[in-house]
């Protein structure tokens, strides 16, 4: 039976530092604070009357000691806070240090120019015809253009049915198989409405001038307008497995479901690396969609 409500499940990860405790129960202090965070203001309150109390510092003066004080507390505060992801903001120090220096800000892409750089931020070795992708890590993936139930217009019977699919899904998915969802906004896909219009250009059989002009001015319309300044939700699934092995064990939990179920998974495609390319071309060079040629049927 599907939840009323759903949560994020804690990380297996989580060490003892991770847990959340509460100070009081109103306030700014009614917040649940990590015990991570609560030893880093601590040793900072520790580390900063140390500083005022017994170094340089405490005989500079009341108006520099008060202003280094608040100075002080700030740093705390601030390097104390939580990311998103409920790291200490302390922690991104050292990936911000690491860009400083300008040649870690610009990575060549020259053929000539040494491939590590673009690898680390790729991370893709090669893809193969029918669009098998090879990691550096030595991991294989696939990528599928999927189409899901989910709409505002389901019935609550629906939703439930639906819910439970899923979480039954995810319950016996295989751990060494990533499952990576990828929802892009793309102009709208018009290869069926461009090959339906050349069917109809070479059943044409009276090559009138105003008849080619109407499939031309229709050709102008798909490709100019439909097909390149509307744009639609398009949805990828990239299944990456640590092996060749474990890709095929994925795709056959995937296969499965399609064919036992419609709820979580309605339709998947393989993508050939024709297909692949430009989907993955997005993350680093984003979406134009703008025409760049033209051509008519006649």
């Amino acid at each position: 039976m599907a939840k009323t409500s759903y949560k994020v499940p804690s990380s297996l990860n989580r060490s003892f530092l991770d847990h959340e405790i509460t100070l009081s129960k109103g306030g700014w202090a009614a917040r649940p604070s990590p015990i991570k965070q609560l030893f880093f203001f601590g040793g900072g309150a520790l580390v900063l009357l140390w500083v005022t109390t017994s170094t340089f510092v405490a005989s500079s003066g009341p108006v520099f000691i008060t202003l280094f004080v608040i100075w002080g507390l700030l740093t705390i505060v601030y390097f104390g806070a939580l990311t998103k992801t409920n790291e200490l903001r302390v922690t991104t120090v050292p990936a911000l240090l690491s860009y400083l220096p300008a040649r870690a800000r610009h990575v060549l892409t020259r053929r000539g120019s040494d491939p590590s750089g673009f690898y680390s931020i790729v991370g893709i070795h090669g893809i193969d015809q029918d669009g098998r992708i090879h990691f550096v890590d030595g991991s294989e993936g696939q990528v599928y253009l999927v189409v899901g139930s989910a709409s505002y217009l389901l019935f609550d019977e629906d939703r439930v049915r639906i819910l439970d699919r899923v979480d039954a899904f995810w319950r016996k998915v295989d751990t060494s198989c990533e499952w990576s969802f990828i929802t892009t906004k793309e102009p709208q896909r018009i290869y069926h409405q461009v090959a339906n219009l050349e069917r109809r250009n070479h059943a044409l059989q009276v090559r009138h001038p105003d008849l080619v002009e109407l499939q031309d001015e229709q050709y102008d319309i798909l490709t100019q307008h439909v097909g390149g300044k509307f744009t639609s939700i398009h949805q990828y699934l990239l299944l990456k497995g640590k092996s060749a092995d474990a890709l095929r064990r994925g795709h056959t939990v995937l296969q499965a479901e399609i064919e036992g179920s419609a709820l979580m998974i309605k339709e998947a495609m393989l993508l050939n690396r024709e297909e692949t390319e430009p989907m993955l071309r997005l993350f680093y060079q984003g979406v134009d969609i703008a025409p760049t040629t033209s051509r008519g049927l006649g």
